[in-house]
C-alpha cells in the first residue's frame, strides 16, 4: 500500500492543485489510466470544501493495488449531500457525480470534522472501456 498526501488552503486554486497532485501520483503508480475521473471527483470534493466549509483541507491518495482511494480532510462536522438538481441550477452536481461514477464512497465523521472519500478501480475501469468499445 502506498499513500501519499498533501495540505491545501482555502483558495479558489486549490481545485488546480489538487488536479495537478492527483495526476503525478497516479503517473507514478502507473495508473494513468484512472487521472481524468480522478481528477474529476477530487476536484469536486475540493471544490466543495472550499466552497461549504472554507477552512483548511487534507487530500490523500491511497493505493492498493490497482485500486485508488482519495480521501479529503476538513473541519467541518456537516456531511456532503448527493442532490439531483434541475438542468437550470448552475451548481449542486459535484456529489452526484462522485455517487454515479465511483466504485464507492463515503464520510467518516470525527469530532474535529470528517474525511470524505472515494474509491476507483482500475481493473474494473478497464473493464468498462472494454465493453464501450464492443
Amino acid at each position: 500500500m502506498e499513500i501519499v498526501e498533501t495540505t491545501l488552503p482555502c483558495t479558489v486554486t486549490s481545485p488546480h492543485a489538487a488536479r495537478v497532485f492527483l495526476r503525478r501520483a497516479l503517473h507514478g503508480w502507473h495508473l494513468d489510466r484512472l487521472a481524468d475521473v480522478t481528477e474529476l471527483l477530487g476536484t469536486e470534493l475540493v471544490a466543495n470544501v472550499v466552497t461549504h466549509v472554507g477552512g483548511p483541507m487534507t487530500l490523500r491518495m491511497v493505493c492498493k493495488g490497482s485500486k485508488v482511494r482519495v480521501e479529503i480532510d476538513d473541519p467541518s462536522s456537516i456531511p456532503p449531500v448527493v442532490r439531483d438538481p434541475g438542468v437550470s441550477e448552475e451548481h449542486g452536481r459535484g456529489m452526484l457525480l462522485v455517487d454515479r461514477l465511483a466504485d464507492g464512497w463515503g464520510v467518516d465523521m470525527y469530532p474535529e470534522g470528517k474525511t470524505v472519500w472515494f474509491e476507483l478501480d482500475a481493473a474494473s475501469a478497464a473493464e468498462v472501456v472494454r465493453q464501450g468499445a464492443t
